[in-house]
């Protein structure tokens, strides 16, 4: 599963449309939006908010990156026959959807790396560099269950609604998961689902981790878990469809 990993790795690092969507989108939107605002807030207040406006495009990136590499990519290649290729070698169903899940959750990481040196070294976020560490375990965490559902897209849509169906899954965790809405102004119900989803656990739980006030880490992990079984069961299944399909 390793080498498998590997390889999917360097093939998405190298896709230059990987630096322009992934990479590039959120760090232009994180340095925007907060120097923008920066003169409607006092010092303390643009820490703040510099913060966590830095956990929401670190999440919002994850996401980004593990919906269209799991996704985009891996209906492109039922298209093209490169997966049929795959269903033919020795790798077991849990070897290719794990290593897809794996090289979605690291192509993230270089993007949530770059937001977070965007808001240190552009938006002035004054961190521990270890509890930026810890926040970075905590999008990790959270970038199964985004890697687990870009897999399940790839696997039952087909190039052309590939895209349509990871922007639906893009839009729904950055609204509906708190990351362009906050959460204080939503009405109760909608708060209440909001806090159940990953990409909030990420930003909020983050955000708490970097401002030194680290929240309820156990109930992230919870919800981080719940969301990854959720998808990782269909997206087995899916690949056992679409390898018989294939044959």
């Amino acid at each position: 599963m390793l080498s498998y990993t590997r390889f999917e790795l360097l093939r998405t690092l190298r896709n230059p449309r990987f630096l322009v969507m992934t990479l590039l989108f959120p760090v232009l939107i994180n340095v925007a939006f907060v120097q923008l605002d920066a003169a409607r807030y006092s010092a303390a207040e643009l820490q703040t908010f510099a913060t966590t406006y830095m956990m929401d495009m670190a999440a919002f990136a994850t996401v980004s990156a593990c919906l269209s590499t799991a996704g985009n990519r891996l209906a492109q290649e039922r298209s093209s026959g490169w997966f049929s290729y795959l269903t033919l070698t020795p790798l077991r169903p849990i070897d290719i959807v794990g290593g897809k899940i794996l090289a979605a959750i690291g192509v993230g990481v270089p993007a949530v790396l770059a937001v977070f040196a965007s808001g240190v070294l552009i938006n002035g976020v004054r961190v521990n560099a270890l509890l930026l560490l810890a926040a970075l375990g905590i999008v990790i965490l959270g970038s199964v269950a985004f890697a687990a559902l870009g897999t399940v897209i790839g696997l039952i849509t087909t190039g052309e609604t590939a895209y349509a169906a990871s922007m639906i899954g893009l839009m729904f965790f950055a609204i509906v998961g708190g990351l362009w809405m906050p959460r204080e102004s939503m009405p109760d119900w909608l708060g209440a689902v909001t806090e159940l989803t990953p990409s909030y656990q990420i930003a909020h739980t983050g955000s708490g981790l970097v401002s030194g006030t680290p929240g309820h880490i156990v109930e992230a992990v919870l919800v981080f878990c719940a969301w990854a079984v959720a998808f990782i069961v269909p997206a087995l299944l899916a690949y056992r469809r679409s390898a018989v399909a294939t044959r």
